[in-house]
């Protein structure tokens, strides 16, 4: 019993694609219902943290992919989705008149 060997897991570094998942609740920025509810300084901070992705993942497609692979189309891809995101959110703030 005492010569039992004993395993631990080995903590692999998470994907970019999975923080970002963690950080940015994308349900909720791309229905319109959930940005109404939100309050200004959320709203603020959600459209702070669209641009600043969407510009860092940018900069990730110039330096670090070649234009025709498919890690270039999945980076087009959510950088899309980010702009995206960061027009629902300014239409929320023009429609209440804070932005």
């Amino acid at each position: 019993m005492a010569d039992e060997p004993i395993f631990t897991k080995v903590q692999l570094q998470r994907t970019q694609i999975d923080v970002d998942r963690e950080l940015l609740r994308d349900e909720d920025l791309l229905n319109e219902e959930h940005l109404r509810r939100m309050d200004q300084v959320l709203l603020r901070r959600n459209l702070d943290h669209a641009r600043m992705f969407s510009r860092k993942l940018s900069l990730e497609l110039q330096q670090y992919v070649h234009l025709y692979t498919p890690e270039a189309n999945e980076f087009r891809r959510r950088i899309e989705k980010y702009l995206v995101m960061e027009r629902m959110i300014e239409r929320e703030m023009a429609r209440r008149h804070t932005y």
